[in-house]
């Protein structure tokens, strides 16, 4: 009753507080951490541009979103939205065990999500949603390598050594191991993991899909098309990301880390890039399809007897 009484700016009020007060009492031996993850060198030689980079987008979409959700606070709250606020707060503090900093982040989030169900109630669809794009985000790297490490590198293993070795490269593989003998007779071995097969590319562009659909939504079947097209696109420029360091290997010898870390900055980039141009032009294609109908279709006059 308390709640439903208070009006939304005081309950945002309040929600910041009770945060506030759950994040001092419960993470405060976390946040040394979270400095030396912002530091350039966790960021960018850690690969934690993409989960930050997915973070910021999920809030910057919310301040998008702002309108429909401070609409939606005005309307209350009620006793089921309470029980599962109270939920999600539980999990968070008492059962989520964080296996890296990513999780950590997302443990005090959901937290302050739980906080946000207890006073808004249905307001707390589209953070809920905001926030589920950035656990898959940050959860799919993990799985793919807790259950199918073997199967997805694969993925990415067995047509690099087919395209290479057609092309008449001296490169095969033993599983996950991959075997190169170089220009100057040198031999290198390596082994490709799921994370050297793009399970954070992946991961991002799925975020990245989910986001764009909030804001620009297609119909179903032409989603589902160009899903597909993405998937495929996300695991072509892995597979081309990988045919460059290879070949460098081959002709150079051993490739830098760095190399291997940061040609992914520039490649999935102008990937999405060319897939977000795409997706943009079926929307606005969709767009003037659905003005048409609504210019052809004229409602039936009723007339006067």
């Amino acid at each position: 009753i308390i709640i439903k009484i208070l009006q939304p700016t005081w309950r945002l009020g309040l929600w910041l507080a009770l945060s506030l007060a759950f994040f001092v009492t419960f993470f405060r031996g976390l946040y040394p951490y979270f400095l030396s993850m912002l530091s350039p060198t966790h960021v960018f030689e850690q690969g934690q541009v993409w989960t930050w980079g997915v973070l910021l987008l999920c809030l910057i979409w919310l301040y998008i979103k702002r309108k429909e959700i401070w609409m939606a606070m005005g309307r209350g709250t009620q006793a089921i939205f309470i029980l599962l606020g109270l939920t999600l707060i539980a999990a968070s503090v008492l059962l989520i065990k964080p296996a890296s900093l990513d999780f950590s982040v997302f443990q005090m989030l959901l937290t302050s999500l739980g906080l946000f169900v207890i006073l808004f109630g249905r307001a707390a669809k589209l953070p809920a949603i905001f926030l589920t794009v950035y656990a898959f985000a940050i959860s799919f790297p993990v799985l793919v390598r807790m259950f199918v490490e073997d199967s997805y590198s694969k993925t990415a293993t067995v047509p690099l050594v087919g395209l290479l070795s057609g092309l008449g490269y001296p490169i095969h593989n033993q599983g996950q191991w991959l075997h190169i003998t170089t220009q100057s007779g040198g031999y290198i071995t390596t082994l490709l993991t799921a994370a050297c097969a793009g399970t954070e590319s992946m991961a991002i562009f799925v975020a990245l899909f989910v986001l764009m659909m909030l804001d620009k939504p297609l119909p179903p079947k032409r989603a589902a098309g160009l899903f597909a097209f993405g998937v495929l696109g996300t695991w072509l420029q892995n597979l081309v990301r990988l045919s460059f360091l290879t070949l460098g290997a081959y002709y150079l010898g051993d490739i830098p880390w760095t190399a291997h870390r940061y040609i992914i900055y520039v490649m999935f980039p102008l990937w999405y890039f060319i897939f977000a141009y795409v997706y943009l032009e079926q929307t606005r294609f969709s767009l003037a399809r659905g003005k048409r109908r609504s210019l052809i279709y004229q409602p039936p006059r009723m007339e006067r007897v």
